[in-house]
């Protein structure tokens, strides 16, 4: 399971961030700065939901991942 959470964390971080490099070119950011910057956003977010259906039971099933990863 960890190796799946973690390869689709990799996925959602370069999911979020490539389309941002436009963005960030558009307003004068360094590209590879607002690539980051939404790729983390979006990684946390999904960390943040994993560790919110942990607390709630202490265990992760496959439907808490999927939930965290539905976006």
């Amino acid at each position: 399971m960890i190796a799946i959470v973690a390869k689709r964390l990799v996925a959602t971080f370069i999911a979020a961030g490539v389309p941002n490099v436009l963005a960030g070119a558009i307003v004068d950011v360094a590209v590879w700065k607002s690539a980051v910057m939404a790729g983390a956003i979006a990684a946390l977010g999904a960390v943040q939901t994993l560790a919110v259906a942990y607390k709630a039971d202490g265990e992760l099933t496959d439907e808490d991942v999927e939930s965290a990863f539905k976006n």
